[in-house]
């Protein structure tokens, strides 16, 4: 007869179960840095083409954190973006494109240090926010469930509408 003995059968579980425990973590946090990745360069690609238009129409445009999915004006205080637009910067103008970032579950927030959560792009291309124009303002993008650097992602904001995207420490 042909089988598998007791003994066998016991070290073939345990070397299982050290695999997945290895293994699952491992599959978590790539699966959370690919989140995170996805969602900087989506935000990533608002601010190019917010940037795109205001050169474009000729006239401000402006990249600001809405208050939800059918919002036509920004959000007035700061807090965390779950909802963004593309607009005119003058009032009544039309929303250009919008967007929702996926938070999974509470697993991911959005922050920024902009004044308002909002970014004006002039016709010159040129970041401005508060009225002044742009120098290393941040945008981070972070796991609530991992402090890894990993795991959290910084859009900066330099001087000349220039971006970086870098992994940080530090507070969301």
């Amino acid at each position: 007869m042909s089988g598998f003995t007791l003994v066998e059968l016991m070290v073939t579980i345990f070397v299982a179960s050290i695999l997945l425990a290895v293994a699952v973590p491992s599959f978590n946090r790539m699966t959370v840095t690919s989140r995170v990745t996805a969602q900087a360069n989506e935000l990533v690609a608002a601010i190019n083409f917010a940037r795109s238009e205001a050169i474009k129409r000729n006239t401000s445009m402006v990249l600001c954190r809405a208050n939800g999915a059918d919002s036509t004006e920004c959000s007035p205080q700061a807090g965390n973006w779950q909802f963004w637009i593309v607009r005119p910067a003058a009032p009544g103008g039309v929303v250009v494109r919008r967007g929702v970032i996926n938070e999974f579950s509470n697993a991911l927030a959005v922050r920024s240090t902009l004044t308002g959560d909002r970014v004006v792009f002039g016709s010159d291309g040129l970041a401005r926010t508060g009225g002044a124009v742009i120098n290393e303002e941040e945008i981070n993008v972070c796991s609530t469930r991992s402090a890894d650097p990993e795991t959290r992602r910084q859009i900066v904001m330099g001087v000349g509408s220039r971006l970086e995207t870098k992994p940080f420490e530090g507070a969301c």
